[in-house]
């Protein structure tokens, strides 16, 4: 099987250390933040925007598109430095920009905030970035589980803003009318695939975080299991390595 590339962009690696509580082998080791963020991913950077248009609106959009290109360069080589505030200076008027780079500037933005410790501009700039994918018609968000349970990672790093996110969530889905399929996944573990239900019974617990935050989601949401084999890692790891194949993720259907 050929196995789908890692996302670009990855969330998120912040505040604490993993956790004592953690149930990952004894063998395995912390992960740096920097292997966190690029590793244990919670947030797919976007696809380019559809902003084809007409011919007659394309030039319009021709030099937008390339600042917000160069803004974006230029903060990922000031970001690559561990200088996220300088990059802020450059990612957020990339965000500004109408086209099709705009969701990929507005997790840039989020991500410098967050590790910045700004988390009332992060999780604004969240919200925007929420209702700009719906807008899109996709919800690029993955939450991360332990290995065999429907409790979330245990790394605050990774999980600690799940809360924030599904609050965020829930405004500009009940104002889309959208509704909603949670698609939960095991690795190929042992610990993993112990349980069989256990892929619904992750969908099945984001969908009631859900549903006590907004009540009216209720019949909006529908949670399922991934077909079978849909590993992004497969490194049956059971650490915070092959985090991502143990996810709860999100697709939008008609309601």
């Amino acid at each position: 099987m050929t196995r789908k590339p890692l996302p670009l962009y990855a969330l998120l690696g912040l505040l604490l250390t993993l956790g004592a509580c953690s149930p990952f082998k004894a063998s395995s080791k912390a992960a740096p933040a920097s292997q966190i963020v690029s590793t244990a991913a919670g947030l797919d950077q976007p696809l380019a925007d559809d902003d084809s248009g007409t011919e007659e609106a394309a030039p319009a959009h021709a030099a937008e598109s390339l600042l917000a290109k160069l803004l974006l360069a230029e903060g990922g080589r000031l970001e690559a430095q561990g200088r996220c505030r300088d990059a802020l200076q450059h990612y957020e008027p990339a965000a500004l920009q109408p086209g099709p780079t705009q969701g990929q500037a507005l997790v840039a933005v989020y991500l410098c905030q967050w590790q910045l410790q700004q988390p009332k501009a992060a999780q604004a700039t969240f919200g925007r970035l929420i209702a700009h994918e719906l807008a899109q018609g996709r919800l690029p968000l993955k939450l991360l589980f332990r290995p065999g349970e429907t409790r979330y990672l245990a790394d605050p790093r990774v999980s600690g803003p799940y809360g924030m996110w599904l609050r965020q969530l829930t405004g500009p889905l009940l104002d889309s009318r959208a509704c909603l399929r949670l698609i939960g996944h095991a690795g190929p573990s042992a610990v993993e695939q112990e349980t069989a239900e256990l892929p619904l019974r992750r969908a099945q617990a984001v969908q009631r975080q859900l549903e006590g935050l907004a009540p009216a989601l209720s019949g909006r949401l529908r949670s399922e299991a991934a077909v079978a084999d849909e590993a992004l890692v497969g490194s049956a790891s059971d650490d915070w390595r092959d985090a991502l194949d143990r996810r709860v993720s999100f697709r939008l259907r008609p309601c």
